[in-house]
């Protein structure tokens, strides 16, 4: 089992990249979230999984070893494959995951293509248990409500334009005072974003 690589970023699609190791190539399949903190030929160390199926070798990639848990957790959820796993690790953060399955919040995980009501309840059920041993802190209710969207829903509708999913949007408008112009929202959630 491969356990990680080191080694240069030759390449960067929106759904992997490649490392370059010992003269030796391996596409690697990431979420998006982190694809994008990599840049053309950094030196990476990636945490890897190899998916070993009938007909083909699939090496899925993780920043962290945190990260990788959190894949190898969703994929233990009947109905969830590596391809799903990697769906919702490009829309929500491992934090957002664990919080919506320790409280229970079906609304967060149904952000993430292929995940409905009946397979984010399924995620809660079978991983509730499972999730207490990351270390991470629940913010209070009033911290993790969702954006007002009659007030800041062309602030959002700007945001996914721009290659952001709605969670991600929604999540930056967060803090934005909702009496702003559209376009100084927008410059205040692009911040929020890090851009």
């Amino acid at each position: 089992m491969i356990d990680f690589l080191r080694g240069t970023v030759t390449e960067i699609n929106n759904k992997y990249i490649v490392v370059e190791t010992n003269f030796i190539g391996y596409m690697i399949n990431m979420s998006e979230i982190e694809i994008r903190e990599l840049s053309p030929d950094d030196d990476v160390k990636i945490y890897t999984r190899l998916v070993v199926r009938e007909d083909s070798l699939t090496l899925y990639g993780f920043l962290t070893r945190d990260v990788r848990r959190v894949f190898d957790l969703l994929t233990t959820v009947s109905s969830i494959g590596p391809k799903v796993g990697i769906g919702v690790l490009s829309n929500l953060s491992i934090a957002d995951i664990i919080k919506a399955i320790r409280t229970s919040n079906i609304d967060i995980l149904t952000q993430a293509p292929g995940i409905g009501k009946k397979t984010a309840q399924r995620i809660i059920l079978e991983l509730k248990d499972k999730v207490s041993e990351f270390d991470i802190h629940i913010e209070d209710e009033k911290e993790t409500e969702i954006v007002n969207e009659d007030a800041k829903g062309p602030a959002v509708e700007a945001l996914i334009s721009l290659g952001y999913n709605k969670y991600e949007a929604q999540k930056a408008l967060k803090s934005v005072d909702e009496n702003l112009e559209i376009s100084k929202m927008i410059k205040e959630g692009l911040k929020n974003l890090g851009r």
